[in-house]
């Protein structure tokens, strides 16, 4: 069983996050990623990932904080440890408040047929 506690150990899958026009990868456990949106500052972390058969599924830790030109605090958003599923080729959006969807996909993606003997 993996302990979700665990923080910084490496991801057998990187997952991308997404947003507008914009991307970053998680590669370590339990690692939190900020992404800043519109004074919005959104924090995602991966607990794990896993694939059984095509498709992985990751279990996901988002909250956000919406600040003012001030840098003061004037909202606050905290979700629950979430588990998606995706395929190699499909991404899946996620909410972690204040309306915009931030993007989770396989990253690094590789493709086989690309790869000539």
């Amino acid at each position: 069983m993996l302990s979700l506690s665990v923080v910084g150990v490496q991801l057998e899958h990187q997952i991308k996050v997404s947003w507008l026009e914009s991307s970053k990868t998680i590669s370590k456990a339990n690692t939190p990623r900020k992404v800043v949106i519109n004074n919005i500052i959104y924090s995602v972390s991966i607990s794990a990932v896993f694939k059984e058969e095509q498709k992985y599924y990751i279990a996901y830790h988002c909250s956000s904080e919406k600040v003012n030109q001030n840098g003061e605090v004037i909202g606050l958003y905290v979700g629950e440890i979430d588990i998606v599923s995706i395929s190699q080729s499909k991404s899946v959006e996620i909410s972690c408040g204040f309306k915009h969807a931030l993007e989770l996909s396989l990253a690094n993606k590789s493709n086989n047929n690309d790869i000539k003997p």
